[in-house]
């Protein structure tokens, strides 16, 4: 059987702790809880990795495959192209004139269903490291280090490197916010939620 449309594996991120679900049913009706999850709002992020296997992908597969995700309360998928031996190949390569198509198609597709979309940067993590790759080719990361000074003042001075191996790319200086060192409790901060649960900062 040939595949026509591209394969969707569906792997759920769920963020809510026993702690918070054991507390939370104790303090709102089950029909709430029951109906939060039936039909979620879109302030719940609920994301699947969207696999594009084996080049077996279509403009049709992916509008089915995205106002299926939206149907079921998906809200943001991460597209990544992997290759399996043992599913054959199909005809639309990675990066080809018709597979930059298709994303766009997914892209319009998904805005309009708004829906969130990644692309991961890579066919697999299998060939993003190895041996094989040089330190200065492989995948990189933003990484910072931090000083505060304070002024006026005439500032001449390196910062401290936040890696071993590091590549400039900008030096950034802002006047640092009024509340900059407040760490918020429950003093300072306030806790909401959807559905409303009653005294939810005493519960967290």
């Amino acid at each position: 059987m040939k595949l026509k449309f591209s394969l969707l594996l569906c792997i759920f991120s769920t963020f809510l702790s026993a702690f918070f679900v054991v507390h939370a049913a104790k303090t709102i009706d089950s029909k709430s809880l029951e109906n939060g999850f039936i039909a979620p709002p879109d302030s719940i992020q609920t994301s699947v990795y969207w696999y594009w296997i084996s080049d077996n992908i279509s403009e049709e597969g992916v509008v089915k495959d995205l106002y299926a995700m939206k149907q079921a309360g998906i809200n943001r998928a991460f597209i990544g192209n992997i290759g399996l031996n043992e599913v054959p190949y199909g005809k639309v390569k990675m990066l080809s004139d018709e597979w930059w198509k298709i994303l766009h198609t997914a892209l319009k597709t998904a805005t309009k269903l708004n829906i969130e979309i990644g692309v991961f940067n890579s066919p697999g993590w299998s060939q993003s490291g190895g041996p094989w790759i040089k330190a200065e080719n492989s995948m990189r990361y933003l990484a910072c280090s931090e000083l505060k000074v304070k002024g006026p003042l005439n500032f001449s001075e390196k910062l401290e490197k936040p890696t071993e191996l590091f590549q400039d790319v900008k030096v950034i200086a802002y006047p640092a916010p009024k509340d900059n060192d407040v760490v918020l409790n429950k003093t300072n901060g306030t806790i909401s939620s959807a559905p409303v649960i009653p005294d939810l900062i005493n519960i967290v």
